[in-house]
């Protein structure tokens, strides 16, 4: 199955929360898309990437079909959903509806595909870390974090929006590295660090300073004041 059974199901239980609470609001749609037009076409995604894979197997290119723009609308199609959920005051159900663009998104990246829509997928990732202490879920977090960055299209690693300072791709690499932190990894932490620097450069400074302030605390080991306090002093000199 293409997308786990749990986010499947956890996807099918957030439809018909918005999809009742919708009919039961009185809210006119107008132009917009509404919650069962979105629910049925993202049902049909679904289904659409489970023939694929069962044709095609579960990894590796698919030739005839194109992998990004049929993740790309399936994602849209959740991120539009994910709003009624918010509109309609749904926080749980909008927070299984992110997971399931964060699970799409694992299809299109086993499929060697490139992510365009990146919001849901920085949402659900940030709602899954602030939900746990656990070293190895951050550990995990922090796996799919970096696979979304080297998946992510040319056009969002371009990073052409610099005057936005909340764009996805801002905060997706900001909480790959605060992410890494959590976990307490020292090989993780490099390695997010390292991509921070390459894609943010102009923000490290203050990253890194504001990284060792939060390094001080107790909970933090004297590994992660070494690794956060070589950066600070390789970016620090950089104001």
């Amino acid at each position: 199955m293409a997308i786990p059974v749990e986010i499947r199901s956890s996807f099918e239980e957030a439809n018909r929360i918005v999809q009742q609470t919708f009919q039961e609001s009185g809210i006119q749609a107008g132009s917009q898309v509404t919650p069962d037009q979105l629910g049925e076409a993202i049902s049909q995604f679904l289904f659409v990437f489970d023939k694929l894979d069962n044709e095609h197997g579960e990894s590796g290119p698919i030739l005839f079909d194109d992998v990004n723009q049929l993740g790309d609308h399936a994602i849209g199609f959740l991120m539009d959903l994910a709003y009624w959920a918010e509109r309609l005051r749904l926080p749980k159900s909008k927070i299984d509806i992110e997971k399931t663009a964060l699970g799409v998104a694992h299809w299109i990246i086993r499929h060697e595909g490139e992510l365009r829509t990146l919001e849901p997928l920085v949402n659900s990732l940030a709602a899954s870390a602030n939900l746990t202490q656990d070293a190895d879920t951050l550990k995990a977090l922090v796996q799919v974090a970096g696979d979304i960055i080297d998946h992510a299209s040319p056009s969002i690693q371009a990073d052409l929006e610099k005057h936005d300072a909340t764009r996805p791709w801002r905060i997706l690499n900001f909480n790959y590295a605060i992410v890494a932190t959590r976990a307490q990894d020292p090989a993780l932490m490099r390695k997010a660090f390292d991509t921070l620097g390459r894609n943010l450069p102009d923000d490290c400074p203050d990253f890194f300073e504001q990284g060792m302030q939060q390094a001080q605390k107790d909970t933090f080991t004297p590994a992660v004041r070494e690794i956060m306090q070589e950066y600070f002093n390789r970016w620090a000199t950089r104001h």
